[in-house]
């Protein structure tokens, strides 16, 4: 196993290298993080999960310190590039997956394909119904656009439009505008 304060650069998979970054002490937390962020969207609660808990911090294909997809990829293939990581660092015991929506969705599959290697399963704002056409007639264009031209102010703006919804009520707090 990986020594827990070792910082991993990339770790090949069957469609790319993975940015990996293992931290901590204990049995082992896989967290995938949202589209149109990295690993870096667990910095808050890292260090207290990182007492407990070796963390295995991945940056899916296309995202943050990994390599840029060379074919269009499924979430079967990334909860299979997730167990090629696991192999690769030597983890043999099952795991606790934490996945916030796209890593919730890459979890549910890895734990449905893998369930002797998942221990449990987290998942934040991961809906297990499929986007309707106009949701996706909002979003898929806009991971596109992020792919070319980056986290711009008025593409962040766009992305909290697209995937949080209208305030429930006039009390409810307005998405934060970067």
């Amino acid at each position: 196993m990986i020594t827990v304060n070792e910082h991993i650069h990339a770790l090949p998979t069957s469609f790319g290298a993975l940015h990996v970054r293992v931290v901590g002490h204990g049995p082992v937390a896989v967290l995938w993080h949202s589209l149109f962020v990295d690993s870096r969207s667990w910095y808050r609660v890292e260090p207290a999960l990182a007492r407990q808990r070796t963390l295995v911090l991945l940056d899916g294909p296309s995202h943050g310190g990994s390599q840029p997809a060379s074919r269009r990829f499924t979430l079967t293939d990334c909860a299979a590039a997730a167990g090629e990581v696991l192999d690769q660092l030597d983890v043999t015991t099952p795991v606790d997956w934490v996945g916030s929506a796209w890593g919730g969705h890459v979890g549910m599959v890895f734990a449905a394909d893998q369930p002797r290697r998942t221990r449990s399963l987290v998942t934040l704002a991961s809906p297990v119904h499929a986007l309707t056409l106009a949701e996706r007639r909002r979003i898929v264009p806009l991971v596109g656009l992020y792919r070319v031209v980056g986290p711009i102010r008025f593409l962040r703006a766009a992305v909290v439009d697209a995937l949080l919804p209208p305030p429930c009520t006039p009390s409810c707090p307005k998405p934060r505008r970067w």
